[in-house]
């Protein structure tokens, strides 16, 4: 079962992200050989290559958060030591984390609306609330992400050794540094 979440944590957003991009692929090559080849256009194809790629974008915030890509201004966190940015990683979060979290209540009442609705897909009759589901799992999840980089980087900022699995080099970068001569911590020759 530890196995199972490790690699859900790991990889789950990854796993999902691919599975929809090979289902696209399929789906509009399958599209193209029944249009050119069998002279004959499928209804369907696009409509759920659509509401894949939404999916795909959405869960992609939650991948990015995770992984720390993200816009930012690399020549300001560049003049920071590793503390401070950590610091300023933090105070981004925390504003990152409030706004996602804020967002969940108008995610879940859009789909709701869907819902109530019974709205369907023009083409393939799938209830809507299927594709308006992707923002109310991609803000959870982003949450969930944020608030794990949260607590990396505020026990980094703590002065605090992290196993950071997005950033390893931290900790070899911390051993290093809590073994230099002029720290009084060891490397004595």
């Amino acid at each position: 079962m530890k196995k199972a979440l490790h690699w859900l944590d790991r990889y789950l957003e990854e796993f999902i992200l691919v599975c929809f991009l090979i289902a696209m692929t399929l789906i509009m090559g399958i599209q193209v050989f029944s249009r050119y080849i069998l002279g004959q256009s499928l209804s369907w194809s696009e409509e759920i290559t659509r509401y894949l790629f939404i999916w795909c974008g959405f869960l992609s915030v939650s991948y990015c958060s995770k992984m720390c890509i993200s816009i930012k201004i690399e020549q300001f966190a560049a003049k920071l030591s590793r503390r401070a940015k950590a610091i300023v990683k933090v105070i981004n979060h925390t504003i990152e984390l409030v706004f996602f979290i804020y967002m969940i209540p108008f995610a879940f009442s859009y789909m709701m609306s869907a819902i109530q609705n019974g709205q369907l897909s023009p083409a393939c009759h799938l209830p809507m609330w299927i594709v308006q589901a992707a923002p109310l799992v991609s803000f959870v999840l982003v949450s969930f992400r944020i608030l794990q980089r949260w607590i990396i980087e505020f026990q980094f900022a703590r002065g605090k050794i992290v196993d950071d699995p997005v950033h390893p080099e931290r900790m070899a970068e911390e051993i290093i540094d809590a073994n230099r001569p002029e720290n009084g911590k060891g490397g004595e020759q």
